[in-house]
């Protein structure tokens, strides 16, 4: 049967009005008709005393989905609020490296009572994979991945194959390892069904593994996924011992976290915020660094008073200042949001910085151009002063151009230091935008003052 996407769309709308009116078994009713990812969804926008009631609503498994699909703090939130064996019952038909993501966001005493629900087994493939650093390979990979022996031969890996609890689409790849665990090579579905079945495995498969180490950054890992367009990647320890996977679904997870976190860090935001996260906490996060901008700010403030006496002398020189500092800001901003996007998605390295000057300083010569001749245009339809028009609009598209360069290339500089561009590039590209931007529009005014003066 095939399923129209208006009568999908149709469900989810149901579903959000069923939750929005508190009406719960109207909202179960149609929860098969309804994705997990869809429903995780509407459950985030729906008032927050239904979360509990829908989910505990569901079996385990159905439940289970559904929360693996929630943002963490919002899964934390039903975790907290449930009985600890439901709890408990959820979280074992979650997938693993899921579980352990989201204890890693409650308190102590649930994260061990939800830890005693589990059965032995489980909970020490949890607590192995929470004991590696926050953001390394081994903190994401799946214990679940085929491996076979080296001495096995074909047909007997195609048994295994088909013995496999997962998928075929699930398991892309076969590994071989040695007696001692450590990772020999790795074979593809496809080159197996096509091999020789009375051939050794070790005769077939390809010994050129590309593996990541467990403590090695999992970023740097998901980019390597992405770029080299692999299924999954083997996650081996110091020893060369396979310990894990890394699969393409949760590299592109990793891959849309650090983007989502990098636009975040451009204003001087916190990643570790989210619109669960409490107010308390929230200003917690947020005012350190709007402090810090108030010092950055003084540098534009100290230009200003330096111009004091143009300023007194022709005072609608401030009115067109607002205009100068915020289109470099602007403009300088989506340079830099499209450089750290570039590289945060592999598709510029380092190396490519004065790549990004040439491309920047080419488009800052034709939008500061077009900008500051409208700019000069409009500064002449206000005050009728063909100098003040002219010093705005050429000030404006240097600011213009400079503010792409600065922007365009910072994140490769800072990258290149050892620091985080997201983090580091919004606050100091706005403080640089203003001052340049004053200094220029300023400096110029001053330099034609006489002229301004006869047109006032």
């Amino acid at each position: 049967m095939l399923l129209d996407t208006r009568n999908l769309e149709a469900d989810a709308r149901e579903m959000r009005d069923a939750l929005k009116l508190h009406e719960i078994p109207r909202a179960l009713n149609i929860i098969d008709r309804v994705s997990p990812l869809r429903t995780a969804r509407l459950l985030a926008e729906a008032p927050k005393d239904t979360l509990v009631p829908f989910l505990s609503g569901l079996e385990h498994e159905r439940a289970a989905l559904i929360v693996e699909h929630c943002a963490p703090s919002l899964a934390a939130q039903f975790l907290s609020e449930v009985e600890v064996d439901r709890a408990g019952s959820i979280l074992a038909e979650m997938q693993i490296e899921r579980v352990v993501d989201l204890l890693r966001h409650l308190n102590v005493d649930l994260r061990e009572a939800l830890l005693g629900q589990l059965e032995a087994g489980y909970r020490q493939q949890v607590e192995t994979l929470a004991a590696f650093p926050k953001g390394s390979c081994g903190a994401v990979m799946s214990p679940y991945f085929l491996a076979v022996e080296e001495t096995a031969h074909v047909e007997e890996v195609m048994e295994a194959v088909r013995g496999a609890t997962h998928t075929p689409q699930r398991v892309p790849y076969v590994y071989i390892v040695k007696e001692s665990g450590k990772l020999a090579g790795v074979i593809s579905l496809r080159d197996l069904i096509i091999a020789n079945p009375t051939r050794p495995i070790s005769s077939v498969m390809t010994t050129d593994v590309v593996a990541v180490r467990t403590r090695d950054d999992a970023e740097d890992a998901a980019r390597r996924i992405r770029s080299r367009h692999l299924k999954m990647m083997p996650v081996v320890d110091d020893s060369d011992i396979l310990r894990g996977v890394l699969t393409i679904d949760r590299a592109m997870e990793i891959l849309a976290a650090e983007l989502s976190d990098d636009f975040v860090s451009l204003n001087a935001a916190s990643p570790d915020e989210s619109f669960f996260t409490p107010p308390r906490e929230a200003v917690k996060k947020r005012l350190p660094w709007m402090a810090g901008n108030v010092f950055l700010n003084l540098g534009a403030v100290m230009v200003i008073a330096s111009f004091e006496e143009t300023i007194v002398a022709v005072a609608i020189l401030a009115a067109f200042l607002p205009m100068i500092t915020d289109m470099g800001g602007n403009v300088g901003i989506q340079a830099l949001s499209v450089a750290i996007r570039s590289m945060a998605l592999g598709e510029a390295r380092i190396g490519d910085m004065w790549k990004a000057v040439h491309k920047e300083v080419m488009i800052g010569l034709f939008n500061g151009a077009a900008l500051g001749v409208l700019f000069c245009f409009v500064a002449y339809l206000f005050e009728a002063n063909m100098v003040l028009a002219l010093v705005a609009g050429f000030a404006l598209g240097c600011n213009v151009l400079l503010a792409g360069v600065v922007g365009g290339t910072m994140p490769f500089l800072i990258r290149r230091l050892g620091g985080d561009p997201a983090m580091m590039t919004g606050p100091v590209l706005t403080t640089i935008t203003d001052i340049t931007g004053v200094t220029i529009y300023l400096g110029l005014a001053t330099l034609f003052l006489s002229g301004l003066m006869a047109g006032v």
